[in-house]
């Protein structure tokens, strides 16, 4: 290896060990435990990784930081020990999984955010929410706990996940509101009833996610809204590469927004909007 090869090597490891070092100082942050001599360490090491970046750290929610911090480390360190792994969501490890649970619950914030201005999709908040591809059943406990009229059904055909899901939902407050299921899209009962529907379309093949959305409409009221998400492609090269991967790896094939836009209007979905951000970018709309 040459001297470049090493130094580059040296400079990346030093990245992921500073990622590291300040998501260990926002979780000892809720928690006295620990050695106050490795406590104060890894504050100061903290402190050095971001730097002048640390200005107004006080006004960020320290919880977003954590998801963001989590996943990159748990993502990363899934790539590296399964470089050969095929596409599919095939993840058994529970911490893991509740990692990849915590980084998608703040979905279901956006979801009310954008109900704000849209009051059409705010009336959808009282209804029946299809919570599909549920995992640890994150998505569906904050919509749970920020909706208090709202019903909800989450299914999915992962049995670790679910399971997870299943204990998470029962020892919640809203168990009598949650309704667990091991069920794949395909046999949806289509009875009209769901008001709201929420398709990540980053875990399934393009032609499955056809037909999720078909069974969806099948299985939703007048007026329903879908909210569909895929892992947003940024205009950085490097970024860029990793959201394609990202995608990849989890078993889906949609990366462009507008691929996804143009599928749900064929189902007869109007008023289709993108709304995009740094990772996930939705794409929903909503039905005559």
């Amino acid at each position: 290896m040459t001297t470049i090869a090493i130094e580059r090597i040296q400079e990346l490891a030093r990245a992921a060990r500073m990622l590291a070092l300040i998501g260990a100082s926002l979780k000892q942050r809720a928690t006295a435990a620990g050695d106050p001599a490795i406590r104060a360490e890894i504050d100061c090491g903290a402190s050095l990784a971001f730097g002048d970046a640390s200005v107004g750290l006080e006004d960020v929610d320290p919880a977003e930081l954590l998801r963001a911090i989590e996943m990159a480390l748990v993502e990363s360190g899934s790539l590296f020990k399964n470089a050969t792994d095929p596409g599919g969501w095939r993840v058994t490890d529970p911490g893991q999984l509740e990692a990849q649970g915590r980084a998608s619950s703040g979905a279901f914030d956006r979801i009310v955010a954008l109900s704000r201005t849209r009051p059409a999709l705010a009336a959808t908040l009282t209804g029946r929410f299809l919570d599909i591809g549920t995992g640890v059943a994150a998505i569906a406990l904050r919509a749970a706990e920020v909706c208090p009229a709202l019903e909800i059904e989450a299914i999915d055909i992962w049995p670790p996940a679910l399971r997870i899901a299943e204990q998470r939902v029962a020892a919640s407050p809203h168990a009598s509101r949650i309704e667990i299921r091991d069920l794949d899209i395909v046999r949806l009962d289509p009875t009209p009833r769901f008001t709201l529907a929420w398709l990540p379309s980053m875990f399934l093949p393009r032609k499955n996610v056809q037909k999720a959305v078909e069974r969806v409409v099948a299985a939703s009221q007048p007026g329903a809204w879908l909210i569909t998400s895929l892992y947003t492609v940024s205009a950085d090269p490097f970024a860029a590469s990793v959201s394609r991967l990202r995608t990849l790896r989890s078993g889906g094939e949609i990366t462009d927004p507008t691929d996804l836009a143009d599928l749900l209007r064929s189902q007869g979905y109007v008023d289709v909007q993108v709304d995009a951000a740094p990772v996930a970018t939705l794409v929903f709309g909503r039905l005559p």
